[in-house]
């Protein structure tokens, strides 16, 4: 009797520092892809590399021990190299085995990517679930990758076949819950969301709806999700977390939607549902799509925290990025949070535009300290391919290379510039602006009281070395 076809899905491990090893998130949408994988009749596997010991020699033994027909791997741009070589070293033991490669990368740059990356079979664009277990199906036959829509792949030598797009899943319940029991949840220690303190509340992660309606000139996520909101029901959602809640223990979840408030009708069951469940949970959502009474509702359902897009205090600023929001709409945002006992997080950017400026920048700082936001996350805007901002720079002769290791947010010199910054300034500005923010007297006083019990100690004295080490210690890529 011939084995089942085997397929091993992987996370590559991110070029990280002290602040993203500190919160490691479990890889949900490699899980919903084992999942239908599995559904569909093939043996699968996970392997993690953000948290599983990473180096060649493991990832060949692994490869010979495992046998996998077939090597699934996801792709952040930053970590499309890595996962080339991963690829490389599989298909070095095991020469039939083929590479498949999905993500916002692949995504953007199908043709390219197959181009530049010879190790790479095949890339599935967009949604990956339909497309992968498509292509399984086919493998597994003998047949040939032509016809499967949603997939880029290599023919012969040097033809590269761009096949038609797929449509994105309408019915999201029609999916298999993600397979976590693929996963060691042991491996998983860090905070899974900055600000709720993982020893107290071990949690996992949620997607209850995909697509974002906005068009942000830096967001990535349209390139793979499209701009159609599609929501599970809360029904579907609530399977999940009762699995979760009954299988591993777990009491918090963080639920990581695009804007998670897009459709208010289902909020309500929904949070009936986290209610009568007792557990406790977070979300990120968008500043002009909520209501008081929306958060009202979330803090009496568990709601710990709160996460909103925010980018820039310039008003200049935020209509040149299309972010679709005001300083008004943030500050009385951040107002219900706080009225409501809410933690609140503020994501801001450096760069968000070419033409962004010092002045624009003290106005963020300004608008840090007037939300009083319990915790800010400060990117460097990265011209992802495929976003509006990547056109712009490469219009205006803004990016110097495609050194795709160095697309990251937080731990790289960038090799691009703006009208107003060379590299090494919006490095410096992002990291002023942290210590500005994290070492002022009102924010440690404000978060003093916090860190008065045995465990509020250990928490913030972890949290406050991780935002040293990287400020003050860690080295740019």
């Amino acid at each position: 009797m011939s084995s089942p076809y085997k397929v091993v899905l992987i996370r590559p491990p991110k070029i990280v520092g002290a602040l993203e090893r500190s919160m490691v998130q479990h890889p949900i949408n490699l899980l919903s892809l084992a999942a239908v994988v599995r559904e569909a009749g093939f043996a699968v596997e996970v392997w993690d590399f953000e948290v599983e010991p990473f180096s060649e020699a493991g990832v060949r033994e692994r490869a010979r021990a495992s046998r996998p027909d077939l090597i699934g791997i996801t792709g952040m741009t930053c970590s499309v190299k890595v996962a080339h070589r991963i690829v490389g070293w599989i298909k070095e033991e095991l020469p039939p085995a083929l590479g498949v490669l999905g993500g916002p990368h692949a995504t953007a740059l199908p043709e390219r990517t197959l181009r530049e990356f010879p190790d790479f079979d095949a890339v599935v664009r967009s949604e990956g679930e339909d497309t992968l277990a498509e292509i399984c199906r086919r493998l597994s036959q003998g047949r040939s990758l032509a016809g499967v829509a949603g997939t880029a792949w290599r023919r012969g030598g040097d033809e590269i076949v761009l096949e038609a797009a797929r449509p994105l899943i309408e019915d999201l319940d029609r999916l298999p819950l993600p397979a976590r029991d693929l996963i060691d949840h042991s491996l998983y220690k860090g905070a899974s969301t900055p600000g709720l303190d993982a020893t107290l509340r071990r949690g996992t992660m949620l997607f209850t709806s995909r697509g974002c309606p906005d068009n942000c000139i830096f967001c990535a996520a349209k390139v793979t999700f499209g701009r159609t909101v599609r929501a599970r029901s809360a029904e579907h959602v609530l399977a999940e977390v009762d699995q979760c809640r009954e299988r591993w223990g777990y009491r918090h979840f963080t639920v990581e939607d695009d804007t998670f408030t897009y459709h208010p009708s289902r909020l309500l069951a929904l949070c009936r549902g986290f209610r009568e469940r007792g557990i406790s949970w977070d979300c990120d959502t968008r500043v002009n799509l909520v209501t008081r009474d929306m958060i009202r509702m979330f803090a009496e359902s568990g709601c710990q925290k709160i996460a909103f897009g925010v980018e820039s205090g310039s008003p200049r600023v935020l209509e040149l990025i299309r972010k679709g929001i005001t300083v008004e709409q943030i500050q009385r945002a951040f107002a219900w949070a706080h009225e409501f006992g809410l933690i609140t997080t503020a994501f801001f950017m450096v760069g968000s535009h070419p033409s962004e400026t010092a002045e624009d920048l003290e106005m963020s700082f300004q608008l840090m300290k007037a939300i009083d936001t319990e915790l800010m996350a400060l990117a460097i805007a990265v011209p992802f391919p495929g976003t509006a901002l990547c056109q712009q720079m490469q219009d205006q002769g803004y990016l110097f290379s495609e050194q795709w290791e160095k697309f990251t947010h937080l731990h790289s010199v960038p090799c691009w510039r703006t009208d107003h910054f060379l590299p090494q300034d919006l490095v410096r500005h992002q990291v002023s602006l942290y210590a500005r923010f994290f070492l002022r007297p009102s924010f440690i006083w404000k978060t003093l009281p916090k860190a008065l019990t045995w465990r509020g100690f250990l928490y913030y004295s972890r949290s406050l070395w991780h935002i040293l080490r990287y400020l003050f210690l860690e080295k740019r890529n």
